[in-house]
């Protein structure tokens, strides 16, 4: 069962990642292009160029959960971060889900701050490079 909650780490990426990518291919993308691990539990959101896609993939339970949200009427929020030189940002779960949920009009980009980086379990979150 999927149980997606406020616990998890949220990444938003926001290249053109091919949505051919299943698990491996977005695995393969995690780790070589954001220079992160797919598997300690962080979630990765992506986007279709068209904004009527949006996958979700994380490692969970020693698995891979891959699964999509389609709209065939709407689009997806455009989200639109102050800083638009990096590849991934790391969003708060309320982000996440006013993305997964919140549909507006194509032609309105929705502005969406980049969640602070903090401590979690003692460790320091790194950058992306």
């Amino acid at each position: 069962m999927i149980n997606l909650s406020g616990k998890f780490r949220y990444f938003l990426c926001t290249d053109n990642v091919t949505l051919r990518f299943r698990h491996r291919g977005l695995r393969e993308y995690i780790k070589g292009k954001l220079h992160r691990d797919p598997c300690n539990g962080d979630v990765y959101i992506f986007l279709s160029r068209d904004l009527s896609r949006l996958r979700v993939y994380y490692f969970h339970h020693n698995g891979e959960i891959l699964t999509e949200k389609i709209l065939h009427a709407h689009r997806f929020t455009h989200p639109v971060f102050l800083d638009e030189g990096k590849h991934v940002y790391h969003i708060s779960w309320s982000s996440f889900v006013y993305l997964l949920e919140g549909i507006i009009r194509k032609e309105k980009d929705e502005y969406f701050d980049e969640y602070e980086d903090e401590k979690i379990d003692g460790e320091e979150l790194q950058e992306s490079v």
